[in-house]
C-alpha cells in the first residue's frame, strides 16, 4: 500500500472547522477516503481543538498535528525570522509548522508528498532525500513558479487547464502536469425552500416580490469586481433591479483605500438598491441565494477556478461571469452568460437586463446549472483525485 502525505499550509486546520477553500476541498477527500483505494492517507495539519474532535469521524485517515503556538516552536520561528531579517538567508527547517513535519517525513518515507498551499519551498527544504518525482505541487490559484519550484517538484496538479498551461509556460524543464477540477459539497447549496419562505426572506432583506435581484457572493476586494457590479446595477433606470451582496464589508468609521471609500459611499447613498448581508455561514448561503434571480461573478483578474461558480450552479442560479482564466472551463453556455472584462460596467448592465427580460432563458439556465453542478460533487472529485494519484504513481 502506498503512503501518501498531504501537507497543508499551516494556517487553518483540516477538518475545515475554521473554513478555508483548500481546507474544505481536502476535507472532502478525507470524507470519501477508504483504505481499499490502495494508499494510506496522512494529513499534516495545524492543530485545532475542534479539528481534532472532528477528525475522530475519519478513523481510517491519519492526522499529524503541528503545534505552531507552543513556546518551543515560536522560539524556533523567531530565530527563522531573525536570521532572514539580518542576513537574507531563509532557514525553512526552523519555520513553524514545517519544523514539526520535517522529522516525520524523514523518519517515514512517503511515496508521495502533496503540497496544498503554504510555503512550497519550505517543503523542498525539509524533504531531503526525496526524489523530484515524489513531490507534488497542487496549484489552486494562477501560479507562475520560480525555477526552484520547477526544479523541486516533478508533478503539478492544476485546478483548471488555464492554471496548468500557465504553469507549464514558466517551466524551463519537463514537469508532469495533471488536471483535477475543483468540487463542492453540492448538498449544501442545492437545497430548496418553499415559496412562502422565499417571500419571508425577501421581506427580511427589505426586498419586494417584484424586485429583480442580482446576487454577489465573495470578498469585497478590488479584483472581485464588486464596485463595477454596483455601478452596473445603479446605471439601470429600473429601480426594481437590486443588488444583494453576501460577504464581509468593512463599512465602519474607517475606509483605508480609495476603493473601499467608493464602495462605502455608493452603498450609503443607495441603500434602497444595494443590500449588504455581511458574513453568512456557508451552510446558510442557500437561504439568501433563494431570494435572488441571477448571480454575478465579475472577476477582474485571471481566476483559477472560483468555487462560487459551482455553488451558484448547485443552487440553480443563472450566472453572469467574466471570461477569466479557468472560469470558462467550469460553466456551459447554457448555464452562464460570459462577458468581456473590457467595458465591464456596460457589459454587466446589458447581461442583467437581458436575463431580467427573458424569464424563459433564466428557467433553462437554472435547469442546466443543476445538471452541470453534479459534475463537481465531492464523490466525483474523490474519484478523480484517486485516479490522479494512481496516474502519478504510474499505475
Amino acid at each position: 500500500m502506498y503512503n501518501i502525505g498531504i501537507i497543508m499550509g499551516g494556517v487553518m486546520p483540516v477538518p475545515a472547522v475554521c473554513g478555508g477553500a483548500i481546507e474544505t476541498l481536502i476535507e472532502s477527500v478525507v470524507k470519501q477516503y477508504a483504505k481499499n483505494d490502495k494508499f494510506r492517507l496522512t494529513i499534516f495539519s495545524v492543530y485545532h481543538k475542534k479539528a481534532v474532535e472532528a477528525a475522530k469521524r475519519y478513523p481510517d485517515v491519519r492526522f499529524v498535528w503541528t503545534h505552531t503556538n507552543t513556546f518551543w516552536n515560536l522560539s524556533k520561528h523567531a530565530v527563522f525570522m531573525a536570521v532572514r531579517q539580518l542576513t537574507g538567508k531563509t532557514i525553512r527547517v526552523l519555520q513553524r509548522h514545517y519544523n514539526e513535519i520535517a522529522p516525520v517525513i524523514q523518519s517515514e518515507k512517503f511515496d508521495l508528498l502533496i503540497v496544498e498551499g503554504g510555503d512550497e519551498k519550505a517543503v523542498l527544504d525539509i524533504a531531503k532525500g526525496y526524489k523530484r518525482e515524489q513531490l507534488v505541487f497542487h496549484a489552486h490559484v494562477h501560479f507562475v513558479p520560480k525555477e526552484e519550484t520547477v526544479n523541486g517538484y516533478g508533478h503539478m496538479i492544476g485546478v483548471s487547464e488555464f492554471v496548468v498551461r500557465e504553469y507549464e509556460k514558466a517551466c524551463q524543464m519537463p514537469v508532469h502536469t495533471h488536471l483535477l477540477k475543483n468540487a463542492i459539497d453540492t448538498s449544501k447549496f442545492n437545497k430548496t425552500i418553499s415559496t412562502e419562505d422565499r417571500k419571508d426572506m425577501r421581506i427580511k432583506l427589505g426586498l419586494r416580490e417584484d424586485d429583480f435581484v442580482v446576487l454577489f457572493v465573495g470578498r469585497l476586494i478590488q479584483l472581485k469586481g464588486i464596485l463595477e457590479l454596483m455601478q452596473a446595477v445603479l446605471s439601470i433606470q429600473d429601480k426594481r433591479v437590486k443588488l444583494l451582496v453576501i460577504g464581509s464589508a468593512n463599512f465602519g468609521k474607517w475606509a483605508f483605500s480609495s476603493y473601499e471609500r467608493k464602495i462605502k459611499r455608493l452603498s450609503r447613498q443607495n441603500r434602497d438598491r444595494i443590500i449588504f448581508t455581511g458574513y453568512v455561514d456557508n451552510g446558510e448561503v442557500y437561504r439568501y441565494a433563494s431570494a435572488a434571480d441571477v448571480q454575478c461573478v465579475p472577476t477582474l483578474v485571471e481566476e483559477a477556478a472560483g468555487l462560487v461558480l459551482l455553488e451558484a450552479m448547485a443552487g440553480g442560479l443563472p450566472l453572469i461571469a467574466t471570461k477569466s482564466g479557468g472560469v470558462v472551463e467550469y460553466v456551459e453556455k447554457d448555464t452562464a452568460l460570459l462577458i468581456e472584462r473590457e467595458n465591464l460596467v456596460e457589459n454587466l448592465k446589458i447581461a442583467i437586463l437581458y436575463l431580467k427580460e427573458h424569464p424563459d432563458v433564466r428557467k433553462h439556465m437554472s435547469d442546466r446549472s443543476k445538471i452541470q453542478s453534479k459534475k463537481f460533487d465531492e464523490a466525483v472529485y474523490y474519484q478523480n483525485f484517486a485516479e490522479t494519484i494512481q496516474d502519478i504513481l504510474g499505475e
